[in-house]
């Protein structure tokens, strides 16, 4: 048997997650110097409740050597190989954490692979991994293909306010003021596992989102069909909803699924972030 594994990051649904016997790893979000783990103890209402009254930016943090030391070894008890795949390499430091805790445990059942995304990007590549440990693959075998196919994700997200991203040091205070003079809504995507500004919408953020996946799915239209994420920290679910339907009237993908971003997102990008999520059939070239 082969067990899938990631972080909190994933952003996926908690049934999709029971489903297929996911094991999750938190990350650390850290509020008034107290650590909190994602998922666990701290939800993105109370980072946007705690930035709305201090105007302070939480921070993340990978946890330890040792936390995914304790992590790897109570899966691999069970006698299971163990793929675990997280955060992109160069977003934070936890692949590297976890490559360290796999030399010290020595176990040649464990095997990590680096997603170069996050959030449902990540998502993505663990259910296809849960696809492929079903039908038969081993664990080298799922790392390599995870490995493969992560140069074929498309994951992107419009930020409504650079509020966060400033707060975090991500953009200059004349960026953000001209932003949100202007009303313009910044497009990012992961470009070989970093985030890069690709692209820039002017007007509400509502109006702009529509623009956004036409212009994702011209730009990135060779999908593959089993599965798309639109993933959110909206509070407007009716907004998403629609969202939704109009991905899902395009008629290009089997299954388009809402899911809202977890609190290791939400520190980084803030409310009203929206992005749309898949697998390509082939390589991004921009």
């Amino acid at each position: 048997m082969v067990r899938i594994c990631t972080d909190s990051c994933v952003d996926i649904n908690k049934n999709q997650i029971e489903e297929n016997n996911i094991a999750v790893f938190p990350l650390a979000v850290i509020l008034n110097d107290k650590e909190y783990l994602d998922g666990v103890n701290i939800t993105p209402k109370e980072i946007f409740d705690y930035v709305g009254k201090t105007g302070q930016l939480p921070k993340t943090a990978a946890r330890s050597i040792e936390d995914f030391k304790h992590f790897f070894e109570d899966l691999l008890a069970s006698g299971d190989e163990v793929v675990y795949m997280g955060i992109s390499s160069k977003l934070s430091s936890a692949y590297s954490y976890a490559c360290q805790a796999k030399e010290e445990i020595g176990s040649d059942k464990l095997f990590i692979a680096d997603s170069k995304s996050l959030s449902t990007g990540i998502g993505l590549l663990v259910l296809y991994a849960c696809q492929l440990a079903k039908s038969g693959l081993s664990g080298k075998e799922i790392s390599e293909k995870i490995k493969l196919q992560a140069d074929y994700n498309q994951a992107s997200f419009v930020v409504d306010k650079l509020d966060y991203l400033y707060k975090g040091g991500r953009c200059s205070a004349m960026a953000r003021f001209g932003a949100n003079l202007l009303k313009i809504k910044p497009r990012l995507e992961l470009v070989d596992g970093k985030i890069e500004n690709t692209g820039k919408y002017m007007g509400k953020f509502n109006s702009v989102i529509y623009k956004y996946i036409d212009d994702m799915l011209r730009l990135h239209n060779k999908p593959r069909r089993e599965l798309c994420f639109i993933t959110h920290t909206c509070q407007d679910e009716d907004f998403v909803k629609d969202v939704v339907e109009y991905v899902k009237g395009k008629n290009i993908f089997d299954e388009v699924v809402s899911s809202v971003a977890g609190s290791t997102i939400s520190c980084h990008c803030g409310e009203n972030t929206l992005g749309i999520l898949y697998l390509l059939e082939e390589q991004i070239t921009n």
